[in-house]
């Protein structure tokens, strides 16, 4: 049951007490005024006794005492009581502004002024000269009518506020004055009109008694019946009203007697005369009895004012909230002067209070106590955030306690409780604070007020304490987080991001388990994880990403304290198994789109606090920055990587550019000596007369020179990549003597060869270039089998395959990086240190095989090595170069004169001794002007033999101006050149559309041009 009770701050609350205890003795300290009962009980007793001899007997009827003056006698001391009185109340009224202290004021000094009129009325009965004798009854009862309303109304609205000020408090009062005086006026101007109210000897008539005993009696049992109705309420003014019951009983006393034996000079009239004034003293009482008990309530509260101040300072010298705990189960035994005190904390999820502390009793442990909410006095506080108390518990329906606490209580021999909750500003409960008796006890309302205001005290304190820790984990949350954003600054990598997130995540948040999650596409990839029952690698993640996936849709943080317990979350297997149970984790969000999910995992039901909220949203801001940042890093180092790339490739082209013209330049160069042996070699064969020593040596010059030849047309089609020229080639004969070149690497580096060449069918292809081709290959894995181990094994393998050949070229090296493995045949890239490649080597190789028609492709092998095959299309005679024409006989011409113009003097006198050889004359010119000076004066030339590179005057120039003045020379030039490859050289010779020989030439080739334009001529 529930009863209204003043707090500290004079607000109604509810309270619980007993249910076989008054609601008086349950929320009052003793209070003056509580043995009233007792004493009107006396009063009412001889009262009755009183009035039943007037009633039932004439005992008193014989006596009568006149007295002179007897009406100012006992009025008088009445006006200056009531007078006087009146004016305590209304000071009672500046202090409390309350109804009841006015009324009975204004009511006072009324009956005061009316007794005075009384008083000036010189009222005498017949016998006696007056003014009017008739009327003076009128006045008497006038004011005992205004006494009794008083009492009434100070009964019936007891602490009902009235508030005013001292302006309308003198305005009542001139208000009643005037009241009053209109009263008596009327009563002496209208006397002759009013009926009197007394006749013969003295004695009131009957009019007077009903009419003065109606109104009187209703205004008295009304105020009897208010203070009745006091009687069963609680307020601190119960015995105030009290006493004003009993002044009231006391005039209605006095007014009975009088109107049952009306008559003037009475026993009854002195009587009645007499108790107006009494009934004011016992107001008089009842006002000092008050002030006596305010100021030992004063004195109480400033007792407790102490305790409560002490206890503060003790709580708040240390913010350690173990300490406050142990402070406030001290400070709450001490100021309660209690037995034991216990101070529980609720557990919010199992919906009980736990014993944290408790004092007092030596063998009382709470640390295993438990009672459940809205159980107990301590239970039931905490659940309707009040003060509760019970003076046995052990009795008491209304508190049930479970058993196990019950036994424990009463073998503490402890029996009465008081439980005040612990409250948070914001309304939270904390717990509650209980302290208990061993003797049956009845708490005052100083008790509840005195523990409420403790409690208060007590809960600003934890408060606090809980403030100062969530401060203190902030700030090292803070310097934590701090100390991550500069870690993310200097990480350059993703790797490195991710890795530190979850590794910081798991220390501020004290999670179980942690894992970060990436965009990729439409789905979320593990990137890290931290502390699974399994690696990370080894878990099937479907299930978690799956679930991490539903972060994505939304911008808050997604906080799931038990799984189990979460209809909206289906707990996927993955997790179950995991053992996770509670979860926190928020969306990664980046500039354009999310970047991802962090997630962290406890095994256990937990309610996350707005603190780990704060981290978690801090950690997924810095570690989203920092994944942008690691992204647009990666992506400015790969375009820088592309941009040396480019950069390198475009030096390298420039090189090659470069090298390209000096190859032109040593080609022409090299070519004209070669011409010279070449032909010198064809001559030497001519004479026949050599002995075979010579002859030998003779043939290894012209080998030589072929070969030389050769080397120096590859290097012009290495430096401008012209498509090949093919014929039928043996692909064994190729591969064979690309090894017998290396044959000495092989041996240096120690290289064991392995081959298996299967018989194929002849390619068409350029043998020469293949050739090359394979020199790369082999090459390449003779350096990766020597710097790797310094020895090796090459294999090399060729078998027909339908259509084509494949020849795979396998080593036992390193192999190649896989992230190198897509790019090996890009120009200009090579895994080789600086200057020990160009990176053009695969690249020309595949270029080369795709002119052929065919494809190459690298791979790794299990293991060690790497492979290349190449695949070569056999091809058939149409898709061969046009067969060279066969030989003819050379065509007999008639002898012609022949200008030879040629800047080396050896080749030169060959080409000279050659056309001798052929029949004809021949002409020198060393320069390109001594050339046109002989075609001037002599331009009647049959044939003449140009050399279009010239000292002085380009061979190109020589042919303008000769057509320029003899246009009819046209068919009589022969070019004479040791590089077509030349863009310029071959445009010329294209459009001049005349004969030319490619140095080194033959003297088959030379005589073969002679005789073929000297027909043409003829």
């Amino acid at each position: 049951m529930i009863y209204p009770v003043e707090d500290v701050m004079k607000k109604e609350r509810p309270i619980f007490r007993r249910a076989d205890e008054s609601p008086d003795d349950a929320i009052h300290s003793p209070a003056p005024g509580q043995r009233v009962p007792i004493l009107l009980l006396l009063v009412a007793t001889l009262g009755l006794a009183y009035e039943a001899i007037l009633l039932f007997t004439s005992f008193l009827a014989p006596y009568r005492f006149p007295i002179p003056y007897a009406v100012p006698i006992f009025d008088t001391p009445f006006v200056l009581v009531a007078t006087g009185i009146g004016y305590l109340c209304l000071e009672r009224h500046r202090m409390r502004q309350d109804f009841q202290s006015a009324a009975i004021g204004m009511s006072l000094w009324v009956a005061a002024l009316l007794a005075a009129g009384h008083i000036l009325t010189q009222p005498d009965y017949p016998g006696t000269p007056s003014l009017d004798p008739g009327v003076a009854p009128y006045l008497f009862f006038a004011s005992y009518l205004a006494a009794l309303t008083g009492v009434g109304l100070g009964a019936h609205f007891a602490d009902r506020q009235l508030p005013l000020t001292d302006r309308g408090r003198w305005t009542i009062v001139a208000g009643c004055i005037a009241v009053c005086a209109v009263m008596a006026l009327v009563v002496l101007l209208v006397h002759p009109l009013l009926p009197s109210l007394v006749m013969q000897p003295g004695r009131l008539t009957p009019f007077a008694v009903w009419t003065g005993g109606v109104l009187n009696g209703v205004v008295a049992v009304w105020a009897l019946w208010s203070w009745r109705r006091r009687l069963r309420a609680s307020g601190s003014q119960q015995g105030f009203v009290n006493l004003l019951a009993l002044a009231a009983f006391i005039w209605v006393l006095g007014l009975i007697g009088f109107l049952l034996f009306p008559y003037r000079y009475a026993v009854s009239w002195y009587l009645a005369g007499v108790a107006r004034p009494i009934g004011v003293l016992v107001i008089f009482v009842a006002l000092l009895r008050e002030q006596v008990w305010l100021y030992s309530e004063a004195r109480a509260r400033v007792r407790d004012l102490g305790q409560l101040n002490q206890a503060g300072q003790a709580l708040v010298t240390s913010l350690d909230a173990s300490e406050i705990i142990r402070t406030i189960a001290a400070k709450g035994l001490t100021i309660m002067r209690a037995d034991a005190s216990i101070l529980f904390r609720l557990d919010t999820r199992a919906q009980v209070l736990r014993g944290v502390t408790s004092c007092g009793s030596a063998s009382l442990r709470v640390n295993d106590l438990e009672l459940p909410i809205g159980r107990g006095a301590s239970g039931v506080a905490a659940l309707e955030q009040q003060p509760v108390w019970t003076s046995n518990v052990h009795t008491d329906a209304a508190l049930r306690l479970p058993a196990h606490v019950g036994v424990r209580l009463a073998r503490e021999e402890l029996t009465a409780i008081l439980a005040v909750p612990l409250l948070a500003q914001g309304g939270q409960v904390f717990g509650s604070l209980s302290v208990l008796y061993r003797e049956p006890r009845t708490f005052a309302r100083a008790d509840v007020e005195l523990l409420s205001a403790f409690g208060a005290q007590a809960s600003v304190a934890l408060e606090n304490a809980g403030a100062f820790d969530r401060l203190a984990l902030q700030a090292t949350h803070n310097a934590a987080l701090q100390g991550f954003g500069r870690r993310l600054l200097e990480a350059a990598t993703e790797a490195e991001v991710v890795d530190d997130a979850v590794n910081t995540t798991h220390q501020l948040l004290h999670a179980d388990s942690v894992a970060l999650f990436v965009s990729s596409g439409s789905h979320l990839r593990l990137a890290a994880g931290l502390g699974w029952w399994r690696d990370a690698a080894e878990i099937d993640t479907a299930g978690i990403e799956a679930f991490a996936g539903s972060a994505l849709a939304r911008e808050e943080t997604i906080e799931v304290e038990d799984l189990t317990l979460a209809p909206r979350f289906s707990i996927t297997n993955d997790l179950e198994k995991q053992g996770v149970r509670s979860v926190i984790m928020a969306r990664l969000d980046g500039q354009e789109q999310p970047l991802g999910v962090l997630m962290s995992c406890n095994r256990t039901p937990r309610r996350f606090t707005d603190e780990e909220t704060r981290v978690l949203t801090s950690l997924v801001h810095q570690i989203a920055v920092a994944l942008d940042r690691a992204r647009v890093y990666a992506e400015l180092r790969n375009n820088l990587h592309r941009l040396q790339e480019t950069q390198a490739q475009l030096m390298q082209a420039d090189k090659l550019k470069a090298l390209g013209t000096l190859l032109s330049g040593m080609a022409h160069e090299l070519n004209n000596p070669l011409s010279t042996i070449h032909l010198s070699v064809e001559l030497l064969r001519r004479k026949g007369f050599l002995d075979p020593s010579l002859t030998a040596r003779v043939e290894i010059i012209g080998t030589a020179c072929a070969r030389a030849s050769r080397i120096i047309r590859d290097l012009l089609v290495f430096a401008r990549r012209d498509p090949p020229e093919r014929r039928r080639v043996d692909l064994r004969e190729v591969i064979e003597s690309t090894l017998n070149l290396q044959a000495p690497q092989l041996e240096l580096n120690k290289i064991r060869l392995v081959t298996s060449l299967e018989p194929a069918a002849p390619i068409w292809a350029d043998f020469n270039q293949l050739q090359q081709v394979f020199l790369n290959l082999f090459s390449n894995a003779i350096h990766a089998m020597k710097t790797a181990r310094g020895h090796g094994t090459l294999t090399v393998r060729s078998v027909p395959r339908g259509s084509e050949v494949l020849v795979e070229v396998e080593d036992d090296g390193p192999g190649i990086p896989s992230e190198h493995l897509g790019r090996i045949f890009d120009p200009f890239f090579t895994t080789k240190a600086a200057g020990s490649g160009t990176g053009l080597g695969l690249s020309l190789a595949i270029g080369v095989v795709e002119a052929h028609g065919g494809r190459m492709h690298a791979e790794n092998l299990r293991g060690t090595g790497a492979r290349f095959s190449v695949y070569l299309p056999i091809g058939d005679e149409s898709e061969a170069a046009p067969a060279e024409a066969p030989a003819h006989p050379l065509l007999a011409v008639a002898a012609a004169d022949v200008l030879v113009v040629e800047d080396e003097d050896s080749l030169r006198g060959l080409l000279t001794e050659v056309i001798h050889g052929l029949g004809h004359q021949v002409v020198e010119a060393t320069t390109g002007e001594e050339a046109l000076a002989r075609l001037q004066r002599e331009w009647a030339y049959d044939l003449v033999m140009l050399d279009l590179r010239l000292p002085d005057v380009d061979g190109q120039v020589v042919w303008q101006r000769a057509l320029a003045s003899h246009p009819g020379l046209a068919n009589r030039f022969v070019f004479m050149t040791g590089d077509i490859m030349s863009a310029e050289t071959q445009g010329f010779l294209d459009d001049t559309g005349r004969p030319f020989l490619i140095k080194p030439f033959t003297m088959e080739q030379v005589g073969r041009v002679v005789s073929e334009v000297l027909a043409a001529r003829s």
